[in-house]
């Protein structure tokens, strides 16, 4: 079962470096509104935030189904990393919302 949890803590670690490239592209994403940049770069940076997000929920899931599976087979149960996926989770639909609610705001604007 020592195995299982060092698999664990890894799918954390890349649950976590998972979260800090799509705060990446968030910020590439943010800098395209005060640079000009091509239509085609654009629309990759919003695939791969599309991607990444959707990488981190599924990444989120497997972790807390991961954590849970672990407990009927050893008894033992591990806070932390469900704790820690979950807050990651959380942030990262803040941070989505957020890049939504801003980019709805700058290209068609607070009425119809």
């Amino acid at each position: 079962m020592l195995q299982f949890r060092r698999i664990l803590a890894f799918s954390t670690r890349v649950h976590n470096y998972l979260f800090v490239l799509y705060l990446l592209f968030v910020c590439l994403f943010l800098c395209s509104f005060y640079f000009p940049i091509e239509q085609g770069y654009l629309n990759f940076i919003a695939n791969a935030l599309s991607v990444l997000g959707w990488t981190i929920i599924f990444e989120g899931l497997w972790i807390v189904l991961s954590s849970v599976y672990q407990y009927i087979y050893s008894k033992v149960f591990v806070f932390s990393p469900i704790i820690f996926t979950l807050l990651r989770v959380g942030l990262y639909l803040i941070v989505a919302t957020g890049v939504d609610l801003f980019t709805t705001i700058v290209f068609k604007g607070l009425a119809k």
